[in-house]
């Protein structure tokens, strides 16, 4: 499969030691992420589970309003922590090589009731530390209990 370059541009300038002269190899030529790479960057970036490699598998949940935005650190106003509505590391995580994109899923289950959860992010971590991806849901979700919500990232990389 062949893919466009990722955005980005490699430049190599050769200095010639005897001269000190300088020339372009290579300026602004448009890179190309590899299957390879692109796969480990998934991993990284969502599926790996290990210590210090850790991907955005945490899922939470909020019932802010507020709109998602690009500098957002945290989700809007109080992330969800009771009902069985807490930040959750999810339960599926899977990535084919060769495609770009990951799944990131969790089936929450209410233990109470919770009105109008509007939106969800992800983490790499069970507490704090970087939202990685937020998106508010088309429609609030109310839930009692037994009730079950389950949401699913699909992530694509560039």
């Amino acid at each position: 499969m062949k893919f466009k370059a990722s955005g980005g541009y490699v430049t190599a300038i050769v200095t010639k030691k005897d001269t000190g002269r300088s020339f372009y190899a290579s300026h602004l030529q448009k890179n190309l992420l590899t299957n390879n790479g692109r796969d480990n960057l998934h991993a990284l970036a969502y599926t790996n589970t290990a210590n210090g490699t850790r991907g955005a598998g945490y899922v939470a949940l909020t019932t802010s309003t507020a709109s998602p935005a690009a500098g957002d650190t945290a989700l809007g106003g109080t992330e969800l922590a009771s009902n069985g509505f807490t930040r959750a590391d999810a339960t599926t995580k899977t990535h084919s090589g060769g495609t770009n994109s990951t799944i990131i899923e969790h089936t929450f289950t209410a233990s109470g009731t919770v009105n109008l959860i509007h939106a969800s992010g992800t983490f790499n971590n069970a507490s704090s530390t970087t939202l990685y991806h937020e998106a508010a849901f088309g429609t609030d979700a109310s839930l009692i209990s037994g009730d079950t919500l389950k949401v699913t990232w699909t992530l694509n990389l560039g």
